[in-house]
């Protein structure tokens, strides 16, 4: 069953990974497009990871759920970094993936409700 979550923990989430790819430099000068997911693949990604977060039972997503999670979609953590470190600071196309995100994982705990009637 999934248990509604605040907001502000996914917020929490999306500044941390956001903060340590600042501190951590890069631009998109320094990884080949190639080389980069595409956004889609960054979406698909994270809403699967909270959806593991939101499904379990204490709110925390342990290394070997995220490991399998990360695995069953193909990527490694360091793509996800290398993608925020890229397009973290072009704030248009980040607001665009988030409000997709919020969306995705709306429909996804409205259709696990309806699964619990």
């Amino acid at each position: 069953m999934y248990k509604s979550k605040p907001r502000s923990s996914l917020y929490k989430l999306v500044f941390g990974i956001l903060l340590s790819s600042f501190g951590c430099g890069g631009s998109e000068s320094d990884l080949t497009s190639a080389s980069l997911m595409e956004p889609e693949d960054f979406i698909e990604t994270y809403v699967a990871l909270r959806t593991a977060h939101l499904a379990s039972e204490d709110g925390e997503v342990t290394q070997e759920i995220r490991s399998r999670v990360l695995d069953r979609q193909g990527i490694l953590e360091e793509d996800l970094v290398a993608f925020v470190e890229t397009y973290g600071d072009n704030l248009i196309l980040m607001r665009e993936i988030w409000d997709e995100i919020e969306l995705r994982l709306e429909n996804e705990v409205l259709s696990q409700e309806d699964l619990n009637y």
